[in-house]
């Protein structure tokens, strides 16, 4: 999960929902959260989820560097939008991070993990949910990409996509303006199929088939 500004009170309902399927999750922080604060979770792992987007390169650093302060014990980053470039991959290693979770590889049952030259990991996005509910097809959970693929598959959610179950990019503009205000946004969720829906359906098939899951940290090389 990336957390991206959430409410406390939503992200504990998304960490929740993992907590109560006993699923693994490495969750991407953009700042301090009391659910994240000690990190001693076995089922949980926190990375470091920094915004690049409007920030001049020479404050890269910095940005970075805060939000380390926060989660000393983070080993992996994702920056919001996915933001990449080669000073910040070198910014990433020099920080002492060893994996970078940055490439959206979007329905790509072969697209796998590699070691970038300078060391660091470049774990791939398989699926995430703002991609998902922007397409206009917006097809439910289907089993076949795990038919099709012994590789780890990485699914992306957001906290506030779970909370309101997210199905178009018009219902996320329209409670966007409450963002941060938890109880008006439950008005906002949404009865049909969205993020939530899909979640569901992806969790029961993981328990029907005996699908592990596992933190993104498992995938570096021992």
């Amino acid at each position: 999960m990336d957390t991206d500004w959430c409410p406390e009170e939503v992200l504990q309902y998304a960490l929740a929902l993992f907590e109560e399927h006993e699923l693994h999750c490495t969750v991407f922080a953009t700042g301090l959260y009391t659910a994240l604060k000690d990190g001693k979770a076995p089922l949980l792992e926190i990375g470091v989820h920094p915004n690049f987007n409007d920030t001049a390169s020479v404050q890269h650093e910095a940005k970075l560097q805060e939000l380390l302060n926060l989660y000393p014990h983070a080993q992996g980053v994702s920056s919001h939008a996915m933001m990449s470039s080669t000073p910040l991959l070198h910014l990433f290693k020099q920080a002492g991070l060893k994996y970078d979770r940055n490439l959206l590889r979007y329905k790509e049952t072969e697209a796998t993990p590699f070691y970038y030259y300078n060391g660091l990991l470049r774990v791939p996005i398989f699926w995430e949910d703002d991609i998902w509910f922007a397409d206009k097809q917006r097809e439910p959970f289907a089993a076949n990409a795990f038919e099709r693929s012994d590789l780890p598959l990485v699914f992306n959610f957001h906290p506030i996509h779970l909370y309101l179950n997210t199905y178009s990019p018009e219902h996320y503009a329209a409670f966007k303006p409450y963002y941060h205000e938890a109880r008006k946004l439950l008005a906002y969720r949404h009865e049909g199929y969205g993020v939530f829906s899909y979640f569901r359906d992806l969790i029961a098939h993981l328990r029907a088939n005996q699908i592990a899951t596992g933190l993104l940290s498992e995938l570096l090389a021992t």
